[in-house]
């Protein structure tokens, strides 16, 4: 699977995650600027009121638990991605390279176990700027796949 493939994938998975101000909104403007629905690039607001673009994907949509809320779980039949840290971390620095965004906010599906897909977040370098805690399973509850708050490392 080529790397255009897997963002396709993970970008569109992560619509999902309700996190950033302009998550959820389908707000459109005909000649393209204003529209916040495209996957992959969601907006947030820092203290003093300027507006931040960040790359949204998820690490994975691969995951081992059957939450029966959650989109990437292991029964649902869709197409499965994961992004290699280092794929990662080149689309995040292409892309701010390029003026597209200013930062990256990373989420994942639970791949192997939660210890696993931690270390994935935190690879090499640990430039990731935007993660999410992957909390231990609880059996058909909101808390199996991820908390829906992000934390700054």
């Amino acid at each position: 699977m080529t790397l255009l493939e897997k963002l396709a994938i993970l970008a569109d998975g992560a619509k999902y995650d309700a996190c950033c101000a302009s998550c959820g909104s389908t707000r459109s403007n005909q000649k393209g600027i204003g529209a916040n629905s495209v996957a992959g690039i969601c907006h947030t607001w820092t203290p003093d009121g300027r507006c931040v673009s960040l790359l949204k994907i998820l690490l994975s949509n691969d995951c081992v638990y059957n939450c029966k809320y959650c989109f990437n779980r292991l029964e649902n039949d869709h197409q499965r991605a994961t992004f290699l840290p280092e794929e990662i971390g080149r689309l995040t620095i292409e892309f701010y390279k390029r003026n597209y965004i200013e930062g990256l906010f990373l989420s994942s599906a639970v791949v192997k176990n939660p210890d696993y897909t931690m270390k994935q977040f935190y690879h090499r370098e640990r430039k990731v700027i935007i993660t999410q805690p992957i909390p231990l399973p609880r059996e058909n509850t909101r808390e199996n796949c991820r908390y829906p708050c992000p934390l700054l490392v």
